[in-house]
């Protein structure tokens, strides 16, 4: 039989090797060219809004101009006030993505509240301008004495502003059927003009003007709401797609000796880095879509909830990446150990070069000990939880087992373990060990089990 025995690492040496995996990004040489290349997605998506709204402004503020005077007066002042808000909302939205990680609840219940103030200003001074509107036309004399004609130029106002809206803002984004339901109304307001029924008609025209720009006013300020979102959806994605690629390969050092590694995350982590890359690069992708754009929810969503997700599923690659290279190099430690009790209490000499399993150095490590015709060969492979490492101790003879002395080892390598701070309990382990073991040639050349910790 064999011997079998589970060593499970000293807890300073492992909560050492977290703490130096967690300190990791902190330190990473190319920090500045991923913060910079942040700044440059940001504003280069700033500039990208920036130019379709003023875009948009510009055809909007063309189709506008055949409106009367007093309409112009009108949509001239909204303008302006819807100018100021988006552009609130934009600088708010860049100033809160200067620290990455700001995009909280708060935040975002801070922006609906203002949106909701900013409609509720609009509105009301959309109120005023048009009370005042009808104050000015009920002391007109003039107009009195030719209301249809007034009648008529409002309702032709109201038609203007309606194609204008139809023509270039995303009212069906934001306000699904809404124009709809004033283009409705504007066809009946119409008809009457056409009827000569004057003050209906200026009564229908003047409540159409006041409801297309209470829509103008919500579709734009929801479309700045939106923008700033995506703004910072994009910085956020944008610095975790960074922050991967600054951590796929990276320097870690021993404090103690000053010895330093690479460490190729995705290796270690058995391609989970791998997985979190494409997951980021999919949001990225999805931000892009012009034709399907994400909604507010949507966009929320990925600042909030998916980019912290993968932030931390990042930081646990990395911390289990170091973890698995440090438990590698405690199993190399441990077997040396082993082989050593083995040389001085079994008259057993070590036979060739150790190995890894499929020559992995994620996987089990062996040595192979001989005294002419028996052998014996030093398992150290990793549990399934990577924090410890399975020892044993298969034992080749050429004549019937001894299962004395094979118990006697077990107990012998346990003591001495235990000696130096890797305490355990052997346990005897029924069957005879695997004969391909036994060469370790063959042993190199096998591909390794993936341990059940971070396995796809």
């Amino acid at each position: 039989m064999s011997g079998k025995k589970r060593i499970t690492i000293d807890e300073g040496a492992w909560n050492d090797a977290m703490r130096k995996a967690n300190q990791l990004r902190q330190v990473q040489r190319d920090l500045p060219s991923m913060l910079a290349k942040v700044q440059q997605a940001q504003q280069a998506q700033a500039a990208r809004d920036r130019a379709e709204f003023q875009t948009r402004q510009d055809e909007l503020t063309s189709r506008l101009t055949a409106l009367s005077a007093e309409a112009q007066r009108i949509e001239q002042s909204t303008t302006r006030r819807i100018n100021a808000a988006a552009a609130s909302m934009m600088n708010e939205a860049r100033k809160a993505n200067e620290n990455l990680r700001a995009e909280t609840r708060q935040l975002v219940e801070q922006q609906e509240r203002r949106f909701t103030a900013a409609i509720g200003a609009e509105r009301a001074q959309r109120e005023r301008d048009v009370q005042g509107l009808r104050a000015e036309i009920a002391k007109d004399r003039d107009f009195r004495a030719n209301l249809l004609a007034h009648a008529r130029s409002v309702v032709a106002d109201a038609r203007i502003l309606h194609d204008a809206i139809a023509a270039t803002l995303p009212h069906e984004r934001y306000a699904p059927g809404k124009l709809d339901d004033l283009r409705r109304r504007l066809d009946v307001a119409e008809a009457n003009v056409a009827a000569g029924i004057a003050e209906t008609s200026l009564g229908q025209g003047q409540d159409l003007l006041f409801g297309l720009g209470d829509l103008r006013a919500e579709v734009e300020l929801r479309d700045a709401e939106w923008r700033g979102a995506h703004l910072g959806a994009v910085t956020v994605v944008t610095a975790l797609v960074e922050q991967i690629s600054a951590s796929e390969r990276i320097d870690v050092a021993d404090e103690e000796s000053g010895l330093s590694a690479e460490l190729d995350v995705d290796f270690w982590s058995y391609g989970e880095l791998s997985k979190i890359r494409a997951r980021a690069d999919a949001l990225s992708q999805r931000l892009a879509d012009s034709a399907d754009p994400p909604s507010l929810d949507e966009l929320q969503e990925i600042a909030e909830r998916m980019v912290p997700s993968l932030d931390a599923s990042m930081t646990e690659a990395i911390t289990l990446a170091q973890a698995r290279q440090y438990a590698s190099q405690v199993r190399v430690n441990v077997a040396e150990q082993v082989v050593t009790v083995l040389e001085e209490t079994t008259g057993y000499d070590l036979e060739g070069d150790p190995v890894f399993a499929g020559d992995d150095q994620r996987a089990a490590f062996y040595s192979k000990l001989s005294n002419g015709d028996d052998e014996l060969v030093v398992e150290v492979a990793p549990d399934e939880t990577g924090k410890s490492c399975v020892i044993r101790v298969l034992s080749y003879e050429s004549g019937t087992p001894n299962e004395y002395l094979r118990a006697q080892r077990v107990h012998t390598v346990a003591a001495a373990l235990g000696a130096n701070g890797l305490p355990g309990t052997p346990a005897a382990e029924p069957g005879e060990p695997d004969p391909v073991l036994r060469d370790l040639s063959l042993v190199r050349q096998r591909p390794p089990a993936s341990p059940l910790l971070g396995r796809a």
